[in-house]
């Protein structure tokens, strides 16, 4: 009895500890990848860059003028908010996982992430368009739908929103040079959606949608499937979508990686980056290829391409070449090619390399999480740097405006009273004048009144005169 007792109280405290455990983040029940199969898997399609800021990132061999959520998908309504569809089969990771950036030489570069999301981008909307924008790496989703956050005006895409769940989107696209002028008359969308404490940037929410479209969109259900190879098949009101949960691993690397200033310096005319048209970031493939080229070389230059040990080596060793890729010839690994032998050294020269080549993959093997989240707590400082700054400059603009206010104020007052003056000035010259005018009509009278006296002065004298002949010529 009293080992029954204490079996009850031992599962009893058990299931009080599983209720009171908290819950973890998981993009895909039961399903777990380590960030080297993003290495692995995006090999055959593009190209590791050593980034000087951003450590490894991924550079894809697409078609010129590609851009991120833009060239060959579309969006989908999911519970999960607005999902990127990607046509490209490594979209599953580059969509969902991680951040994009566009660099002036190796344009669009891919910095892999760990939370799933159904797409890493900004929202905007406004005239009757919808925008959107892939994040740069280390902005939190609270810097975004705070509007704290500056993208790149190049960045954006916009689409009418009459358009914005068409499969063929792509061919409403607004040309990138009027992109800038709608995305500076738009607003931010800042809905998002929490799950499992993860919070997703949504977009527009499916009865804006559903009304700007003036059709009943669907909003598609999500299904986690285990691989790649029906990744994005949609049926009835269903989408498959592989989103596995993502484990930092500390020694994982790609098999080949391209040093980023090496590689500018020796080849400064040939860069990925095209000329951008209409203000749009393009995309040389033929520079891409032959990047490709040099870091799948049989003999790699080691001043430019770094060779790594193969990490948990596939059992399938048979190269993947793609139309449009040079050929891969070896049968090993991309990054496992057999060097050839050297004369036997001594033991003790063979000892000192092996315990150099330790120490260097030691030092090589720093965790890419604490990497990433160093990246992430230097971009929010210089998120926070740019609101001190834009706050600054927008006291500054309010100081300039309320100086000007005041000068205008000033201005106004100085003006009114002039005015005043010039009316005071011309009501005392009315006044002159009216005197004066008046001073000249009793001038005027007195002259007529003296001119009058004379002249009955002058008929006085001449009746007086008349008179004095009349009596003359009568006592004559």
């Amino acid at each position: 009895m009293k080992t029954l007792n204490k079996l009850l109280g031992i599962g009893l405290l058990a299931f009080t500890l599983m209720l009171a455990a908290p819950k973890t983040t998981k993009a895909q029940d039961g399903a777990y990848i380590s960030d080297q199969e993003f290495y692995d898997n995006l090999q055959p399609y593009g190209t590791w860059v050593d980034d000087p800021d951003y450590g490894n990132v991924w550079v894809p061999d697409v078609e010129d003028g590609f851009r991120p959520y833009a060239t060959r998908g579309h969006w989908v309504l999911t519970d999960y908010g607005n999902t990127w569809v990607s046509d490209y089969p490594w979209g599953w990771a580059t969509f969902h996982y991680g951040r994009w950036r566009y660099d002036d030489y190796y344009g669009w570069e891919w910095i892999p992430g760990h939370h799933w999301a159904p797409a890493w981008v900004s929202w905007r909307h406004g005239g009757g368009y919808y925008g959107w924008a892939p994040l740069m790496p280390g902005i939190s989703i609270s810097i975004v739908i705070g509007g704290g956050n500056h993208i790149p005006d190049n960045y954006w895409v916009c689409a009418p929103q009459a358009y914005i769940n068409r499969p063929n989107i792509d061919n409403y696209y607004t040309p990138p040079s009027r992109s800038v002028t709608i995305i500076h008359n738009t607003t931010i969308i800042n809905n998002t959606y929490v799950y499992n404490n993860q919070t997703y940037i949504s977009g527009p929410r499916p009865q804006e949608v559903r009304q700007a479209t003036h059709q009943n969109v669907k909003v598609y259900n999500i299904t986690n499937v285990n691989n790649t190879t029906t990744v994005n098949n949609i049926h009835n009101n269903t989408i498959n979508i592989y989103r596995p949960a993502v484990q930092a691993k500390p020694d994982a690397h790609p098999t080949r990686v391209v040093d980023a200033i090496a590689y500018k310096q020796q080849n400064p005319n040939q860069a990925i980056a095209n000329t951008r048209r209409g203000g749009a970031p393009a995309f040389n493939h033929t520079n891409a290829a032959k990047l490709a080229m040099v870091a799948k070389a049989p003999t790699p230059d080691n001043k430019v391409v770094r060779v790594n040990p193969v990490v948990n080596k596939p059992n399938n060793t048979q190269p993947v070449n793609r139309p449009g890729q040079p050929v891969v010839t070896h049968q090993a690994q991309p990054g496992n090619f057999k060097q050839p032998q050297q004369p036997q050294q001594p033991k003790a020269t063979r000892q000192a390399a092996r315990q150099g080549a330790a120490q260097q993959a030691q030092q090589a093997k720093q965790p890419q999480q604490q990497k990433v989240i160093q990246q992430e707590q230097a971009a929010q400082q210089k998120a926070a740097q740019q609101q001190l700054q834009q706050k600054a400059t927008q006291s500054a603009q309010q100081q300039k405006a309320a100086q000007q206010q005041l000068q205008q104020k000033a201005t106004q007052s100085a003006q009114q009273q002039k005015a005043a003056q010039q009316q005071l000035q011309q009501r005392a010259t009315q006044s002159a004048q009216q005197q004066k005018a008046a001073q000249q009509q009793v001038q005027q009278r007195a002259t007529q009144s003296a001119q009058q006296q004379k002249a009955a002065q002058q008929q006085v004298q001449q009746k007086a005169t008349q008179s004095a002949q009349q009596q003359k010529a009568a006592q004559q």
